[in-house]
């Protein structure tokens, strides 16, 4: 049950896919997910315990030596039971962290470590309270806190930061805009994009269709909204037109939780697809529907590491 809970809140992270193709089978190295480990204290509390772990496509396990296991407070402590965030972007090639200094940082598979500022964050935050999320092809971080930031993984530079109050939902499937949600009138909800230095493109109050229900991603046209609905279909949404465009069944693994939603082509979204069998590791399904015929074919599937305690899946 733990493991569970954990996952689901765990760093929903992640990410995927460019403009007019398909995104491509991981190349050799890819991460397929990141895993932290748990273990049983004397009392018999499960906290995380070694290192983040970067499990590749073919199954090599390499602990991110740098990266900082358990958040810290804004006290500077670290916290025995929370998980410092972690994301790994939708091509497996890009992974974001908090090094155990403090700094926020991105490493590339088979490359190098850009930092970024050492005023990303507020002063005197609560690593726990922050997400991090990459853009599909890894070009793009956003760091969340009370204010959605914005920056350039090949820099470390900011980009933009959103207007307050805005619950940051993903990049679009090119990576140069973002989704967020908002409380309207009456807490009716709100959807809006915005371009990358943070200015809004479009707004509009989605029907309860579409906001009753969920994971979402916006389309690299910055109007198409893909979601999730109640287990059973993958709908579109035009967010300038108010309008419901289209709509497919669609057959997830049973007891299967849909974990991330994100568009890998013009045509053509991913689901990560995360099943809990009892006493057995968290199993993942990658399925990828065909938003214009409604086909589905399943890409990859895996099971985690039977210890882990809390992972960060790529989303593409």
């Amino acid at each position: 049950m733990k493991i569970r809970i954990l996952a689901a809140i765990a760093v929903a992270l992640a990410m995927l896919g460019l403009p007019g193709t398909a995104l491509a089978d991981p190349g050799h190295g890819a991460i397929r997910y990141a895993s932290a480990k748990g273990c049983v204290k004397k009392d018999g509390a499960t906290v995380p315990c070694g290192t983040w772990r970067l499990v590749s496509h073919e199954g090599k396990v390499t602990p991110l030596k740098d990266a900082q296991l358990r958040a810290v407070g804004a006290n500077g402590k670290e916290v025995d039971y929370a998980v410092a965030p972690l994301a790994v972007s939708g091509d497996g090639q890009k992974v974001a962290y908090f090094r155990k200094d403090g700094r926020l940082a991105v490493r590339t598979v088979h490359g190098g470590v850009i930092l970024l500022p050492k005023d990303a964050l507020p002063p005197r935050t609560n690593q726990y309270d922050v997400v991090l999320q990459l853009s599909d092809d890894g070009a793009r971080l956003a760091v969340v806190t009370s204010r959605v930031r914005l920056f350039d993984t090949a820099t470390g530079n900011k980009l933009g930061t959103l207007p307050r109050y805005q619950n940051f939902i993903g990049f679009s499937g090119d990576g140069d805009k973002v989704l967020t949600s908002a409380d309207g009138d009456e807490s009716v909800m709100e959807m809006h994009v915005f371009d990358l230095a943070g200015r809004r493109l479009l707004s509009g109050t989605p029907p309860q269709l579409v906001a009753g229900n969920g994971p979402y991603a916006l389309s690299a046209d910055g109007r198409t909204i893909a979601v999730h609905v109640a287990g059973s279909k993958v709908a579109l949404y035009d967010l300038h037109s108010d309008q419901m465009v289209s709509s497919h069944l669609i057959k997830l693994p049973k007891e299967g939780t849909v974990h991330k939603l994100d568009w890998t082509g013009d045509n053509q979204v991913t689901l990560h697809v995360s099943q809990y069998p009892e006493g057995k590791a968290t199993r993942m399904t990658v399925m990828q529907h065909d938003v214009t015929s409604g086909a589905t074919r399943v890409r990859d599937s895996y099971s985690m590491l039977k210890d882990t305690f809390v992972f960060a899946a790529c989303g593409g």
